[in-house]
């Protein structure tokens, strides 16, 4: 799409959002995250990686012309669940690591956690995503509000490279996104202020050593940390120090304040 094609699309998609009760108050970041995503699907040479790319960008121009706000809502969460999936792919290497920590592959963590980041997040934000799969829903943060660095963890070498990928087509300076291929359960939170992660590992046996092994790590971070978490498994490891500001079920939200 062209400049004043994106503008016309983004401003019909916000208007459409903005008659769903979800997305009143977030209509217009939105409308910008299904604006990227769609952009995406039209990349030149996705086809090969996602064939039916064409098929969802249909949808989502079809959805846009029927002015039908749930047909465009189930179109952009089609394509975004696709698009989640771009690169999953383990070594066997990766696949044995992957089981000894009980560890999930590739799961979409929805919306919600990036619509509700906003008053958390300021321009000199850190933020990491443990479990990051190609990194699209830390990608996403970074473009619905902008901060200093966006930290991707994740141990499949396929999906860091599909996420190099996303970035680019999302046009995502290369500074603001840091790709560290590497076990969560060693992952250096400390210099992050916003941590995300959405149900990394089945919390039994070896994944339960994972949340373990986050929560000690969090409970020792001195600066003021807000946690997302998505199908929580930490809320009984994290000390006092952290209080629950939302939760509703899918995200809880944790904060510990700075001292």
């Amino acid at each position: 799409m062209g400049r004043s094609a994106d503008l016309d699309f983004e401003r019909c998609a916000r208007a459409l959002f903005a008659r769903i009760p979800e997305y009143a108050s977030n209509s217009v970041e939105v409308a910008r995250i299904a604006k990227s995503l769609l952009s995406i699907a039209e990349a030149p040479g996705l086809r090969a990686a996602l064939p039916d790319a064409p098929r969802h960008a249909s949808a989502i121009h079809g959805a846009v012309a029927a002015a039908d706000p749930e047909r465009l809502e189930a179109a952009m969460l089609g394509l975004y669940a696709k698009l989640h999936e771009l690169g999953a792919a383990y070594s066997a290497d990766e696949r044995s690591r992957l089981y000894v920590k009980r560890g999930y592959m590739c799961h979409a963590g929805g919306l919600s956690p990036i619509l509700r980041a906003g008053p958390f997040i300021r321009s000199d934000t850190i933020s990491i995503d443990l479990g990051a799969g190609n990194g699209l829903q830390g990608l996403l943060l970074q473009l619905i509000h902008p901060h200093r660095r966006t930290i991707q963890v994740e141990l499949s070498a396929s999906l860091i490279e599909a996420g190099r990928r996303l970035q680019a087509l999302m046009l995502i300076e290369p500074a603001r996104i840091e790709w560290r291929r590497q076990d969560i359960a060693e992952a250096n939170v400390h210099e992050a202020s916003f941590i995300y992660l959405y149900r990394p590992a089945r919390p039994v046996d070896g994944g339960r050593k994972v949340y373990e092994a986050i929560a000690g790590r969090l409970n020792t971070h001195a600066a003021g940390v807000v946690v997302f978490s998505v199908a929580d498994c930490l809320r009984a490891l994290l000390s006092r120090d952290f209080k629950i500001v939302f939760a509703d079920g899918h995200l809880t939200c944790f904060r510990k304040d700075g001292t």
